[in-house]
């Protein structure tokens, strides 16, 4: 293991929430109507909500969506509630390969470090990872909704990684450091904060299924957590 400091997503990496694109899109719908967008996005235009090149108020005024400013703040509270109901129901849960793994590193005699970089909502993150007896291997969290409207520190933007590798004092000449995920925005995240981008695989997710045609690649590709103490 010749990383020191192991950065994870948490959706789609660490917790199994089904087809994450199929997911998401409830939730959208939902908020959708719940702030009577008049114009709704069609499916490939969905897109706009988390592309860097959008902003995010013009993109919303143009589906026609009632108090904009609250948007996330609703998709956030559909997002925990839903979450909690599939965890009850035992439709989300972790993968097999994380508790292990997780351990594994955060006793390495080596003194390894371990973070979350996450999209969601900060109180989803801590409640996901207390619900499952994981938070305590983390050294630190990054997360949204500290701030109103705080898209701009999503990946794929480098922010969070940064935010990070800057309380773990992260020297590139003297450590290494991976993100592992399992979407596009995560290997671009990555790779704009100039640390190793390790993509898993999981046999679910269809989101990267063509991702050797994506114009950033991963340093790595693994189909579980395990294959981690090889790299």
């Amino acid at each position: 293991m010749r990383f020191d400091f192991y950065l994870f997503d948490l959706d789609g990496t660490l917790l199994h929430l089904g087809n994450i694109g199929a997911y998401v899109d409830q939730i959208l719908i939902e908020t959708f109507i719940r702030l009577e967008a008049s114009n709704p996005p069609k499916k490939n235009e969905k897109y706009k909500l988390w592309s860097p090149e959008e902003d995010f108020f013009d993109v919303l005024e143009e589906w026609g969506v009632k108090n904009p400013q609250n948007f996330w703040k609703v998709f956030d509270e559909i997002d925990f509630k839903l979450r909690k109901k599939l965890i009850e129901n035992e439709q989300a849960f972790l993968y097999k390969d994380v508790y292990n793994i997780l351990e594994k590193i955060y006793h390495h005699k080596y003194n390894k470090k371990l973070a979350i970089v996450s999209n969601t909502a900060y109180y989803i993150v801590e409640f996901i990872l207390k619900k499952f007896g994981i938070i305590n291997f983390f050294h630190e969290t990054f997360s949204l909704g500290y701030y109103n409207n705080d898209q701009e520190l999503a990946k794929p933007s480098p922010k969070g990684v940064l935010t990070i590798l800057d309380k773990f004092k992260y020297d590139p000449k003297e450590s290494k450091a991976i993100l592992v995920g399992d979407s596009k925005f995560d290997i671009i995240a990555a790779k704009k904060a100039d640390i190793y981008a390790c993509l898993i695989r999981r046999e679910i997710n269809n989101q990267n299924k063509n991702y050797n045609k994506w114009d950033i690649q991963p340093d790595f590709v693994i189909k579980g957590l395990d294959e981690l103490v090889h790299l």
